[in-house]
């Protein structure tokens, strides 16, 4: 327990003070428990980063620009996809000398991503990566115009930094919290998973109209998912929560009842196209139609347990384990690109990306983000930014 926890237990516990509000003491608890859990996952998730930069092995190289441009065989074909010789090399070291792990593409082409919690970023433009003076305590998330941040420190706010400054934009705990963006709008859950946006760096505010968790954004759309409801994937207007669409869970994805292991599952949109990955396989729906097109098997991804108990916003307690995947799935304009981390035994990023027009699709060794008319994949031991043709 740390010390404010400390002094926290030791307020609640002394009958002589003065009675704190109804309920206070279970808050507060209840937000400890919360902390401690993403602490122990954001510990997991940097031993696990650490990991997977430290297995990364070189691999063989063809010449596709000038000295010191190429790309790894093992997408050879991405070309295909992508304007390899038009493409940026993203540094995999900071100018301290330190690892950086990219943790966020944006619609504009920008990187954003941490050494040793330090956020750095990179763009379009190339160069050296680019530190911006703070430190992150999660994955942070980019935008035009728009850096943003879970704070490091126990309340851990969310912050937003535009070109007029940086500001507090959520007060709740963000930390271990997906962020999504999408049309300069940047959506996510709180610690009771009820969805929120923001307009770029403005004040945060609930999602009218949204139940349930969030699984995927493509502006102004919020796709939210009820799992124990068999029409439990709502389609949400973000600006007016307005509902948009209600639909059966996504194929293979099961209706959930507390007996169940969770089912994980991970989602993904752009404005044509809803991706989803369950059970290893990846599928989409046009959303013009919502026809579903079963697409490639991915590469396998570690779990991660935040585990302990967690009420949600409509009452429901979880008391058993809450596990994750240890997995991102991120669609551009074109293309849905899935990251997952192995554990144990050849320990490291695979990747796939896939093109759902073509049915083109390219498996390799770590990771890569979709965004826009951008991808970002590993290119051998550093990494490689090029637009989608």
């Amino acid at each position: 327990m740390d010390d404010v926890e400390s002094r926290l237990g030791a307020v609640l516990g002394d009958p002589g003070r003065t009675v704190p509000p109804a309920g206070l003491a279970d808050r507060v608890h209840r937000g400890v428990a919360v902390r401690r859990r993403r602490r122990r996952a954001l510990a997991f998730a940097a031993a696990a980063c650490a990991v997977a930069l430290a297995v990364a092995v070189p691999v063989a190289w063809r010449q596709v620009g000038g000295e010191g441009q190429t790309v790894a065989n093992s997408v050879n074909g991405l070309g295909d996809l992508v304007d390899l010789p038009g493409s940026a090399a993203l540094p995999a070291k900071t100018t301290e000398g330190t690892d950086f792990f990219p943790e966020s593409l944006g619609e504009d082409g920008t990187v954003l991503g941490r050494s040793r919690k330090k956020l750095w970023e990179w763009g379009p433009e190339g160069g050296p990566l680019r530190p911006l003076g703070a430190a992150s305590g999660a994955e942070p998330a980019t935008g035009p115009g728009f850096r943003a941040w879970p704070g490091t420190n126990m309340i851990a706010p969310l912050y937003c930094r535009d070109r007029n400054g940086t500001t507090p934009v959520m007060q709740e705990n963000m930390v271990g919290t997906p962020l999504w963006v999408s049309g300069e709008t940047i959506v996510g859950s709180d610690t009771t998973l009820r969805p929120w946006a923001a307009k770029g760096c403005t004040k945060a505010a609930p999602v009218p109209g949204a139940s349930g968790e969030a699984v995927a954004f493509s502006y102004p759309d919020l796709f939210v998912v009820d799992p124990y409801k068999a029409n439990g994937l709502h389609q949400v207007d973000v600006e007016s929560g307005a509902p948009v669409a209600e639909r059966p869970l996504p194929e293979g994805v099961n209706v959930r009842t507390d007996a169940d292991r969770y089912q994980l599952w991970l989602g993904a949109a752009n404005r044509d196209t809803f991706a989803w990955v369950v059970d290893g396989v990846l599928r989409t729906a046009d959303r013009a139609d919502w026809r579903v097109t079963e697409g490639p098997h991915v590469p396998p991804a570690g779990e991660i347990n935040v585990g302990g108990g967690m009420q949600l916003a409509d009452g429901r307690t979880f008391n058993a384990s809450y596990p994750r995947l240890y997995a991102r799935l991120t669609a551009g304009d074109r293309l849905i690109a899935y990251s997952g981390l192995v554990l144990g035994e050849g320990a490291g990023w695979r990747s796939l990306v896939y093109d759902p027009r073509s049915g083109q699709s390219f498996a390799f060794k770590g990771l890569a983000y979709a965004a826009g008319d951008w991808l970002l994949w590993n290119d051998g031991t550093s990494y490689r930014l090029a637009r989608v043709r």
